[in-house]
């Protein structure tokens, strides 16, 4: 099984909370995040599901999130990763 994971860049992290419905679910830093995001990586691989990162640009996902008429809230930030999948050119 292949499942994407958003990552987030390191410079757009803090505009992502600024911009989303539930900061207080997002990690305060990035580095905090990145050390989350990549235990569930190799958690994810010690169950032999292949995860990829999809990078997600926070513009893009805002604009999604507007055409949507939707929240920026991790059920958004999901939904945009998976019509976003690994293999479609935007992922890390």
């Amino acid at each position: 099984m292949i499942v994407g994971v958003a990552w987030f860049r390191e410079d757009q992290w803090q505009w992502l909370r600024a911009l989303a419905a539930d900061p207080e679910v997002l990690e305060p830093t990035h580095a905090e995040w990145l050390a989350i995001a990549e235990k569930t990586m190799r958690d994810l691989a010690k169950h032999g599901v292949v995860a990829q990162k999809v990078t997600v640009d926070v513009y893009a996902l805002h604009a999604w999130c507007v055409e949507q008429r939707r929240p920026l809230n991790s059920s958004a930030r999901a939904e945009y990763v998976s019509a976003h999948p690994p293999g479609d050119g935007n992922h890390a």
